[in-house]
């Protein structure tokens, strides 16, 4: 049951030492933590983990060997790369853990070289409140253009600390700035507890947000954060290229996999033509043209609220032209007025 329950939260990272480039962890004993680097750079091949704590394990004392292949970490340990950044998730931590761990770098040439930054681990066998932590509900969050997203999180620090602020800041620039004092964000954002609310989603606020502690004796930075990815909707037809009068199936979908659950509204020239929220992301349609089908569009909705995100970035593809069109019709009018006009003006004179 112990084991359990200390599998509840992961801790991630301590913080970085001023004037130091070593980051610090702490973890509770059969806990799960995860050693973070990013921003390497692109001319690598290949990355691994390693510990020189192992070294007794190296085939050859000097060269360093990926401790994916370690025995005394086998089935414990996963290695995942994503663009510019790695992570090494090392599952039931034991005290023997503890120790620094860095980063082989393989380039392309064939060269290898060492991470700057190396990694202190200390797993303790006491509560987790003796260590820093912060934990997000999810760390990768998906939402439609126009809607509100909230990001939730908890945290812990050692005894003997008074926390003196926590604020959410955006993306992992050098400077922390608390999100309500960023103009991009300007009447938008709004705390809850531990939580972030953001309204009005945009495109621009795709991005990383951290939660940060600052107590009368330190800081904790949250980091790795929550990345934050909002989408418009698109329409894709089935058949692909279909015949005049022919059977076509429309859905409604976003770039990325949205959180919690999803409802969809259609609209033909602007008016709904479903019978309000449907969890089926299709619409069937029989002997449409393919002038019809440019007239129609989707939305992603809340159906407790009952208000729909994002329609926008479909319909307004399809009036726009008319819109131009009568811009022109009335520009054109009142030109010819104004040639109308002028010779009787002369007359008078």
């Amino acid at each position: 049951m112990k084991k359990m329950n200390s599998r509840l939260s992961a801790l991630i990272l301590l913080l970085l030492v001023p004037g130091s480039s070593q980051q610090r962890l702490c973890a509770v004993k059969e806990s799960d933590v995860t050693l973070w680097y990013s921003d390497y750079d692109i001319n690598i091949k290949t990355v691994f983990w390693f510990s020189k704590k192992q070294r007794t394990n190296w085939r050859n004392g000097s060269e360093p060997e990926d401790l994916t292949l370690d025995s005394d970490y086998s089935g414990r340990v996963k290695h995942q790369i994503s663009s510019g950044s790695s992570a090494l998730k090392i599952s039931d931590v034991r005290e023997t853990d503890s120790g620094e761990y860095q980063l082989m770098f393989i380039m392309k040439n064939g060269a290898k070289h060492l991470s700057s930054a190396a990694v202190s681990l200390t797993v303790t066998g006491v509560s987790q409140s003796s260590c820093w932590d912060v934990t997000y509900t999810s760390r990768r969050v998906c939402a439609v253009v126009g809607s509100t997203v909230e990001i939730s999180s908890t945290y812990s620090h050692p005894p003997g600390h008074t926390v003196n602020k926590t604020f959410w800041h955006y993306g992992p620039s050098g400077e922390a700035k608390d999100l309500r004092e960023e103009h991009q964000f300007s009447g938008r954002v709004e705390y809850v507890e531990n939580k972030l609310r953001i309204k009005d989603l945009k495109i621009s606020d795709s991005g990383e947000y951290r939660f940060r502690i600052i107590t009368d004796l330190n800081q904790y930075p949250g980091s790795p954060g929550v990345i934050l990815t909002v989408t418009g909707t698109q329409i894709k037809r089935s058949p692909a290229t279909a015949l005049q009068k022919e059977e076509v199936i429309l859905s409604c979908s976003t770039n990325c996999t949205l959180s919690g659950d999803t409802s969809y509204i259609w609209y033909k020239n602007g008016r709904q033509v479903t019978d309000g929220f449907t969890k089926d992301n299709k619409l069937y349609l029989d002997s449409v043209s393919s002038e019809e089908l440019q007239q129609y569009s989707c939305a992603v909705g809340d159906p407790v609220k009952s208000t729909a995100f994002s329609q926008y970035t479909v319909t307004l593809l399809v009036f726009l032209p008319q819109f131009l069109i009568i811009a022109v019709l009335w520009m054109l009018f009142f030109f010819k007025m104004h040639l109308i006009t002028k010779p009787n003006c002369k007359e008078k004179r």
